[in-house]
């Protein structure tokens, strides 16, 4: 057996020449086959830093990476297992590549990692599935005596899936819903297909976007996922666009590790980098519960990189409120515009209401008319469009996105109806709204909510585990408030200043947290 160090460094030439197969690929891979396939290729720093969290301690190893792209994944994955002190007995890959260009690539990566093993004395079999990684599977866990490929028991799965949206009625969707999985997107779809292949005790290593982690949409997913799978380590990238530069990818990605168990772990390990090739990495066991939460009706994953974000969690769940208890509810606005076009008008005229858009949201006002924004600023009022419209009284609104380059994520504007003058007024659809009942709120109430919203304690809160530019009605409603009283003592205090971030911040700070006791304070930058 060669010494530890050529051995390392033997393995490190083998990996740079797998990545080389990646950058050509990616170079020739067009921008149209990335969108309809969902194909983004993992870097190698990223695959072995996915490979690095597999514990896989069984003496025959079977590996699948189900997109394998020219096998960059499960070669890192080989190389850390042939690089510890007491590697495995045997491994076995198949990776499955739908992209018939790319199996080249495949076997070539196949053979190198042959050579890995060679050299430390492990046994190595591959095989490439040049065929649909969820026909084979549907077909595997549904007992089809047709299914294309035989699947071997997998023990470990490692995987970078494609992301796109999943048509209803189209052919993945309807193949999926055969294997009993509903879902909206592709690579939970995969992901899901993995739960049931993986032996009981397996691993899963997976890098996705983090947008599952919270939302009415993924909200069937997470549950089985949960449900399925002990939560072992979550990882984040600190900047948006660094784990897949080379494809310009403003996806916020994340990294998990987890195992096929019903058992909850006490712990999940959470860490950071601020990018792949960071050689320092932010680690810390955080409370099962505190990532989960037992009382959380959407089973949303919270993951906090640091001790800040975990204090700013818990001043969160101290809050004695929800939306229910305070007789408020939150919804999005009912204007569709492209429904509703036939009676958008550009400009007010009698017999109208305004319509108000995100963009009239400016400067903590509403901005309306604004002409310049080319958007339609009124609705006809008839009885078609009534049913659109809510009575003109107090409201707070809240954009349902944030463009990527704002600093906040949440932005909530008071509505004041002397401002408008009219009977009714129209939300459109990119607008979330707060009311009772489909009418306005009490002026206090709704001026000490606007704050509230408005605070960094807040926004900080919504980024800790919404990992998209959207600020969903569902985030809001599952959120703690504080009391009523509260709510109105922190806008009677508004009610005669210029509310800057400072004041609103030492507004809830005293109202909300009122202690002598200066270590339980939370000190963030705006």
């Amino acid at each position: 057996m060669p010494e530890v160090n050529d051995l390392s460094s033997s393995i490190d030439a083998i990996l740079r020449v797998v990545d080389t197969y990646r950058l050509n690929a990616s170079q020739q891979s067009e921008e149209r086959q990335k969108v309809e396939l969902g194909q983004f290729f993992t870097p190698m720093p990223i695959a072995r830093l996915m490979a690095s969290m597999l514990a896989c301690n069984e003496s025959v190893v079977t590996l699948c990476d189900p997109c394998a792209g020219v096998g960059s994944l499960f070669a890192a994955c080989v190389a850390e297992l042939c690089l510890r002190p007491n590697p495995p007995r045997e491994i076995h890959v198949t990776a499955y590549e739908i992209d018939g260009v790319l199996v080249t690539h495949l076997q070539n990566t196949l053979e190198l990692c042959k050579e890995i093993c060679s050299s430390v004395g492990v046994t190595f079999t591959g095989e490439v599935g040049h065929t649909d990684f969820i026909e084979s599977a549907v077909a595997y866990i549904t007992n089809d005596l047709f299914m294309p490929t035989q699947l071997r028991p997998i023990n470990c799965i490692i995987l970078n899936p494609p992301y796109r949206k999943l048509q209803t009625g189209s052919a993945i969707w309807k193949l999926l819903r055969r294997g009993d999985i509903k879902t909206t997107n592709l690579y939970t779809g995969f992901l899901s297909l993995c739960m049931k292949l993986l032996k009981v005790n397996g691993e899963m290593v997976a890098i996705t976007p983090r947008s599952f982690c919270s939302g009415s949409y993924f909200k069937p997913f997470r549950e089985a996922f949960l449900d399925t799978m002990a939560l072992q380590r979550l990882h984040l990238f600190e900047s948006r666009d660094h784990a897949f530069r080379e494809d310009d990818v403003l996806q916020e990605t994340m990294i998990f590790s987890v195992v096929k168990s019903s058992a909850t772990p006490d712990t999940v390990l959470v860490s950071s980098t601020a990018d792949p090739h960071d050689m320092y990495v932010l680690a810390r066991d955080v409370p099962y519960h505190e990532v989960v939460a037992p009382s959380d009706p959407q089973s949303c994953i919270r993951i906090v990189s640091d001790e800040s974000g975990q204090q700013i969690a818990r001043r969160m769940a101290m809050l004695e409120a929800d939306l229910a208890s305070l007789d408020i509810s939150v919804s999005t606005g009912r204007v569709v515009d492209f429904r509703a076009e036939a009676f958008l008008r550009f400009l007010p005229e009698e017999g109208m209401v305004p319509l108000i858009y995100p963009t009239h949201l400016a400067s903590g006002t509403v901005v309306w008319p604004k002409l310049e924004a080319k958007k339609a600023c009124a609705l006809v009022d008839t009885e078609q469009t009534r049913a659109l419209l809510v009575p003109n009284e107090y409201y707070v609104l809240v954009r349902r996105f944030s463009a990527k380059e704002e600093k906040r994520r949440v932005v909530a504007v008071l509505y004041e109806p002397q401002d408008l003058p009219n009977v009714y007024v129209g939300f459109e659809n990119h607008l979330n709204y707060f009311h009772h009942n489909a009418h306005g709120l009490d002026p206090l109430l709704a001026k000490g909510l606007t704050a509230f919203l408005n605070s960094t304690l807040v926004d900080l809160y919504i980024r800790s585990f919404n990992g998209h530019t959207q600020v969903n009605a569902t985030d809001l409603r599952n959120m703690r408030y504080p009391r009523r009283e509260q709510l109105e003592q922190i806008g009677a205090r508004l009610l005669d200043q210029v509310a800057t971030q400072d004041v609103i911040d030492a507004s809830i700070e005293e109202i909300l947290f009122p202690t002598k006791d200066q270590s339980r304070q939370v000190r963030v930058p705006l």
